[in-house]
């Protein structure tokens, strides 16, 4: 009976899996459906003009080229100018000289008139390491030391053989201390060098390298994918491996690789059709043969219709997809073979779910985005998202919204529009928001450094101009004043009527020399009291003049008003004796500098006694004025 059962369900099998033959639909498309005189049109309404900052954002994949070219218009608005989907043998070796030559011409094609056009490239991220982490928090210049002997004590690394780079993430407090949240990575320096040579043998240097979790970072920091959610994850589902990553406020916080991908699903389906086929094989010998393998000779095909109906690759025509209408009508069965390769992959995305819940305060995530290399069903989608109870969604970078513009129609399947959120992550990166491989910490510091010291000439040339520029206006005040002075001046001087002619000065003279000669007669009246009250004013009274006389000193028969009139003075002076010459000193020195006398001279000068006494006795003679 147990046999009978068995035919039984290999019978219905084959009655859900079978379907009419149909032809593998086997055309590339080679632009994403959109065809060579569609992008003359665009090129021509649309000219990419020299003033343009163009970046483009490539995803070197393992069988495919996908470019994204994008204008930055400002801080949050871009616009997309074109993007692009180029095939290529996977068997090509990527260092070979067949390989960039291949690249120069696409990308001379694809980057067209922007030569100064920045690029930035994915890099397999299977041996890129990203690691969070805490540090105290420190002065600014001691953070690179610190977040590099930390990495280094939780995993050593030799840097002649890796690129290291780190971000801040922001401050926290850990059991009372402040600390920095930091994302540190490494990359392997060969992988980094031989793409960078790459594009330099193609023509075309490379801006920066990231790989794709940094390219999403960069979606979602630059609001090209919004959503609500604190914590978000991202779940890529490769060939032969997957990969889960986290973020928190649009910063990767974990990042993980998974050893299971669309190969295992695949893996699966083919071994519960082969286990059919072996089913049949253990049917009796009297049974119709010929029927058996015709059976079996469908079944191949089948599968590869389920196949293709179930993880159909993204370039794929939708022809295909209508060749397997009556698998879609039946797929619980056929789903059912590989489910339980699908739930071992969304048993390793719970678990890395709850080790961030744990290890960041129970944070949980709130949505997840699906994208792969392939075109997976939607019920796959849906039952990652049912056993995981989250909301899920595919990536979709082409999402319109306000800061987004484009000139060129975006493809209609959401699974291709999803296969470009790596290329286009690297379209709108920059060195201030994505993480570079091509520039590090190293080189940020540098350029800090440039910039401190392009700050410093910049302030002072600010100071010298605002300091030219205050002297130019103050002069400007001067020159504005003294121009009212002088329209002052003027219309004061022609509010006189006297009219000034020879004789009036002439005149003017004999009044002035008239009054001069009065004030020289009014001084020689009062000349002799003048000089007495003078000399009377400046002696001390320490001193005491015994007599006062004047004579005349010239030449005989000199006018008498030019002769030098001298005053000759004899006294004593009184005091201690050991400053008696320097009250004598003192008394010249007041006579010198009296208006009335010039060139004081002791003639004469003995210690003498008076009244038991002893005084400096003098002779003295002044010059009068």
């Amino acid at each position: 009976m147990a046999k009978i059962d068995e035919i039984s369900s290999t019978e219905k099998l084959i009655e859900l899996i079978r379907s009419d033959d149909a032809e593998k639909a086997n055309q590339i498309d080679l632009s994403s459906g959109r065809s060579g005189l569609f992008r003359f049109k665009s090129f021509l309404r649309n000219p990419i003009s020299l003033t343009k900052s163009i970046t483009v954002g490539v995803d070197l994949g393992h069988d495919d080229l996908k470019m994204v070219k994008m204008h930055r218009i400002s801080e949050h608005k871009y616009e997309m100018l074109d993007y692009c989907r180029i095939p290529f043998d996977p068997d090509i070796p990527r260092e070979s000289e067949n390989f960039h030559q291949f690249l120069r011409p696409v990308l001379a094609d694809f980057c067209g008139r922007s030569k100064n056009a920045e690029i930035w490239c994915t890099i397999s991220s299977a041996r890129v390491e990203t690691r969070p982490l805490r540090i105290p928090k420190v002065a600014a210049k001691q953070i690179p030391n610190s977040v590099y002997w930390t990495y280094q004590k939780d995993s050593p690394f030799n840097e002649k053989e890796k690129v290291f780079d780190f971000e801040i993430l922001g401050d926290l407090e850990e059991d009372g201390i402040a600390k920095k949240d930091i994302m540190a990575y490494t990359a392997p320096l060969e992988e980094v060098q031989a793409l960078k040579i790459l594009f330099a043998k193609a023509g075309f240097p490379l801006t920066g390298i990231s790989i794709v979790p940094y390219a999403f970072q960069t979606l979602l920091r630059t609001r090209r994918i919004e959503t609500d959610e604190i914590n978000v994850s991202s779940l890529y589902i490769g060939r032969d491996w997957s990969r889960i990553d986290i973020f928190s406020n649009g910063n990767l916080m974990l990042s993980r690789g998974i050893k299971a991908g669309v190969r295992s699903l695949i893996e699966a389906l083919r071994e519960g059709i082969s286990g059919s086929k072996l089913e049949l094989s253990l049917i009796r010998e009297d049974e119709d043969t010929r029927r058996i393998r015709a059976v079996k000779k469908k079944m191949n095909l089948d599968f590869e219709k389920a196949q293709q109906y179930f993880f159909g690759l993204i370039h794929d025509s939708a022809e295909t997809v209508r060749d397997t209408e009556e698998v879609a009508a039946r797929e619980d069965n056929v789903f059912k073979m590989f489910q339980p390769a699908l739930e071992r992959l969304v048993r390793q995305v719970e678990r890395t779910l709850r080790h961030y819940a744990l290890n960041y305060d129970n944070a949980r995530v709130g949505k997840i985005y699906i994208s792969s290399g392939v075109r997976p069903h939607q019920r796959i989608l849906d039952y990652i998202g049912e056993e995981l109870g989250l909301q899920t969604e595919a990536i979709n970078p082409f999402a319109s919204s306000s800061n987004f513009l484009t000139m060129v129609p975006w493809p209609d399947a959401v699974s291709e529009q999803s296969s470009y959120a790596p290329a286009m992550g690297m379209a709108l990166s920059t060195n201030a928001i994505t993480p570079n491989f091509l520039h590090t910490y190293k080189d940020k510091q540098r350029v800090m450094h440039g910039q401190r010291i392009n700050r410093g000439v910049f302030g002072m040339f600010f100071i010298l101009i605002a300091l030219c520029v205050g002297i130019a206006f103050w002069q400007d005040l001067e020159l504005r004043d003294r121009e009212a002075k002088k329209e002052f001046l003027q219309n004061k001087l022609a509010g006189f009527n006297l009219r000034v002619d020879q004789s009036l000065i002439l005149k003017l003279l004999d009044q002035y020399r008239d009054k001069k000669q009065a004030i020289i007669s009014l001084s020689k009246t009062y000349l002799d009291l003048a000089v007495i009250s003078e000399i009377s004013r400046l002696t001390p009274s320490n001193v005491q003049l015994l007599s006062i006389s004047a004579k005349l000193d010239g030449e005989p028969g000199e006018k008498k008003e030019n002769l030098t009139k001298i005053l000759v003075l004899e006294g004593m002076v009184q005091g201690n004796r050991l400053n008696l010459e320097s009250e004598l000193a003192g008394y010249m020195m007041e006579l010198t500098n009296s208006p009335l006398f010039e060139q004081p001279t002791v003639d004469h000068k003995s210690i003498e006694f008076f009244r038991n006494n002893e005084i400096l006795r003098f002779s003295a003679q002044l010059i009068i004025l």
